[in-house]
């Protein structure tokens, strides 16, 4: 990590440590990849210098944050077409099309995109960033699972307007569960896909597929979700329904928010029964366990944190002991476990 002038910057290196404005909020997270708009906006700003990762680190650091790269540069292009469409029922919302297409190039334009796995983190998210987000983690998913790349565009269509009929409803379903809602809030929660498939059934510029799986992304396995209550067999809407599960639970839409891990083991738990469990598999391969400033406790009775991840063991990531300060690669000791998150 060194300190570099904003002026110095020439696009392509990694944060190592986020950007914050006044009063703490963050401006740019850590391991964003600085694009040439982000360092025009912050010579705009006034921002002098930075904190970025030496040469070596970048390419880790570029296939660790593809989801929330993604996701910051197109939030707010999905919001303001979104909430135009349902003020303005003439707006073109088939440019949400070509959105959900550029998202699917930046995911496959990224170096050695099928080895990649990617960090997550709890975040307090509206509609739109969730909707990006199980975009990219839908796009990635299909493509390790080796579905060729005009369905997966299709996949990329469906999975960013996969909520659009949220717009739909007033009902507040911000960190609740089903069981949180009342009778009415729930009942018009679950209306939610019947809504987002009349909003394009009719529309010509999206396939079939995408319509399905905006109709169906609430669909389990096992006949247990709605609206339709059907068996969700098809292996393209399961994909969907696994990355919108997981990013709901992380940021707190139609269900209570929840550590990461927990949505991790909430995947792993229903894989085979609400969920294909091969899409499981190859899901889970690609989300870190265990993300960057997570407090654990070891099973020697010692708190840490989690300072960086190895890629290929995922569940021993690089920490610092709380009381020494001590840096401690797992992988090189045998005798250390995470014995639990904090």
């Amino acid at each position: 990590m060194k300190r570099k002038r904003v002026e110095e910057l020439e696009g392509g290196e990694s944060l190592a440590k986020p950007i914050l404005l006044e009063f703490g909020t963050v401006l740019i997270y850590e391991d964003t990849i600085l694009k040439r708009e982000y360092i025009d906006k912050l010579i705009e700003l006034g921002i002098e210098e930075v904190y970025i990762r030496e040469d070596k680190e970048c390419d880790e650091a570029e296939q660790a944050t593809i989801e929330e790269q993604v996701r910051q540069e197109y939030s707010n292009k999905v919001k303001q077409l979104l909430e135009h469409h349902v003020h303005n029922i003439n707006s073109n919302i088939g440019q949400l099309k070509e959105v959900a297409q550029n998202i699917f190039e930046e995911v496959i334009q990224k170096k050695e995109v099928l080895d990649c796995v990617i960090e997550i983190h709890e975040r307090s998210a509206d509609i739109y960033e969730h909707s990006v987000s199980t975009c990219v983690l839908s796009v990635l998913t299909a493509l390790k699972l080796g579905i060729m790349p005009e369905q997966t565009k299709e996949i990329a269509v469906g999975s960013l307007l996969h909520d659009i009929g949220m717009r739909y409803i007033e009902v507040d379903v911000v960190n609740k569960n089903l069981s949180d809602m009342s009778a009415y809030e729930a009942a018009e929660y679950k209306k939610h896909p019947v809504y987002g498939y009349s909003a394009v059934e009719k529309a010509q510029w999206i396939s079939q597929t995408a319509k399905s799986i905006i109709l169906s992304h609430h669909e389990c396995l096992d006949g247990s979700g709605f609206p339709l209550h059907t068996r969700n067999n098809d292996i393209i809407r399961q994909i969907v329904a696994v990355c919108d599960a997981f990013d709901s639970m992380i940021c707190g839409i139609g269900s209570r928010r929840r550590k990461v891990h927990e949505a991790i083991e909430y995947v792993r738990y229903n894989s085979g029964i609400k969920f294909n469990k091969k899409v499981c598999s190859i899901f889970l391969e690609f989300i870190y366990l265990y993300p960057n400033g997570t407090k654990i406790m070891l099973n020697n009775g010692k708190e840490a944190v989690v300072i960086r991840q190895n890629k290929y063991m995922k569940e021993r990531p690089v920490i610092r002991m709380t009381e020494t300060k001590e840096t401690i690669d797992m992988m090189k000791e045998n005798t250390i476990f995470i014995e639990k998150i904090l």
